[in-house]
């Protein structure tokens, strides 16, 4: 804004090139892991199976080798498995739940993904559009009313949750989330009365700029509640990187090659009429976007062990990070309102967090943390009901009581 240079696509084509090159090497890198993983485990079956006499099972020390040396664990393979473990334990065990995930070859077999590549491209779809608007929505309408819609993405988050991943929030959530809604709507109805430092156009540019605002916020939860499904019921926090780096860095080209063209141009010249020169405007350009990719990694490894309301929830504490920036640039002094809205923020996350969390739907005694706990605990308990590790437990204690 303070170059007056507008060019969203153009953003969005750098950062998720960025995005998409780290989640391809990412990516890579994990498949060859899980690929020595496997033939590691084929290595033990075989070893268990045949044993070192060629007679079947093999003694006490091999098993106890075999069982030592586990497989290599992602957080994905991690989360996944205790909500399976928590599942069991409920007495929900659902054949889908414990389905192993489905493989497709993506770009003639360079990568393997595990859902469908039009899903990931649907879900870059959604979130470059979301950018798209609110920062086309700039153009047209104040800050202040753009910062106020950017609220809206938590009910959306929310809406969505229950719609699409049939989630149920208590009383607690929703009171916590609107508490949060209402520290945004103090903040910024203290600046009503002041300077935008943005004319408004017309009326009807005005509007236009509100509904486009609105649509970004909302597009941005339905967004996290898709990112939020594919990381942990598919195929991970790289595997995301990469497709929806790859699929939003197409189809923000083909925004740039119908609607930027002449905006691009702008950005890059170094004498087309930008009121900052063009060493600035590449720092402040490239800093946005290094910040950009930062923030879309960052999101998808909360999603990863949490939900896409309480992220909502949590990006509205940015406000206090905007205003010590505003208050060491150009001298912003805080008032009593952004003290008062910043606590209601706070609260509100508090109050939410306070419940037993939507992602433990049916199971809300337990918390996460009793849940790393118990799957710690059966970790030593629960292998001795397998019917290999049964044998093995009788000849260690039949050891025992000889020695």
């Amino acid at each position: 804004m303070e170059c007056t240079v507008s060019a969203p696509s153009t953003y969005n084509f750098f950062t998720y090139s960025i995005i998409a090159i780290f989640g391809a090497f990412a990516l890579k890198r994990e498949e060859k892991l899980n690929k020595a993983d496997e033939i590691n485990i084929e290595e033990q079956e075989r070893f268990r199976s045949i044993g070192p006499s060629g007679q079947g099972d093999g003694d006490v020390e091999d098993d106890e080798i075999t069982i030592d040396s586990e497989p290599r664990q992602t957080r994905f393979s991690i989360r996944r498995s205790q909500r399976d473990m928590t599942t069991i334990r409920s007495g929900n065990n659902s054949t889908g739940s414990k389905d192993k995930i489905r493989a497709y070859p993506f770009l003639c077999g360079l990568f393997t993904i595990h859902a469908k590549w039009y899903y990931y491209a649907f879900v870059a779809l959604v979130e470059s559009q979301a950018y798209y608007l609110i920062f086309v929505a700039f153009r047209y309408t104040s800050f202040t009313f753009v910062y106020v819609s950017d609220a809206l993405a938590i009910p959306s988050a929310m809406i969505f949750t229950k719609l699409i991943m049939k989630r149920g929030y208590l009383w607690m959530h929703l009171i916590g989330g609107a508490i949060c809604v209402a520290g945004i709507v103090v903040n910024t109805a203290s600046d009503m009365t002041l300077q935008d430092g943005l004319e408004h156009a017309a009326s009807f540019d005005h509007i236009r700029g509100d509904l486009y605002a609105v649509l970004g916020a909302v597009l941005l939860g339905l967004d996290d509640v898709l990112s939020e499904i594919l990381v942990t019921e598919y195929g991970g926090v790289r595997e995301m990187l990469f497709m929806k780096g790859l699929f939003g860095a197409l189809i923000s080209i083909l925004q740039i090659c119908f609607f930027e063209v002449d905006n691009m141009r702008e950005l890059f010249s170094a004498n087309y009429g930008a009121p900052c020169d063009i060493s600035r405007r590449m720092v402040l350009f490239f800093t946005h976007i290094a910040f950009r990719a930062l923030d879309v990694w960052g999101e998808m490894q909360f999603l990863l062990v949490s939900e896409a309301a309480l992220l909502n929830l949590m990006l509205l504490t940015s406000d206090l990070y905007a205003a010590l920036f505003d208050v060491a640039r150009v001298g912003l002094h805080l008032t009593g309102y952004f003290y008062a809205a910043f606590g209601m923020i706070c609260f509100g996350i508090v109050l939410y967090e306070a419940g037993p969390s939507p992602t433990e739907s049916g199971n809300s005694e337990n918390t996460p943390k009793d849940i790393e706990f118990h799957s710690r605990e059966e970790d030593e308990s629960f292998v001795a009901d397998t019917e290999h590790t049964s044998n093995l437990g009788n000849k260690i204690r039949l050891n025992g009581e000889l020695a």
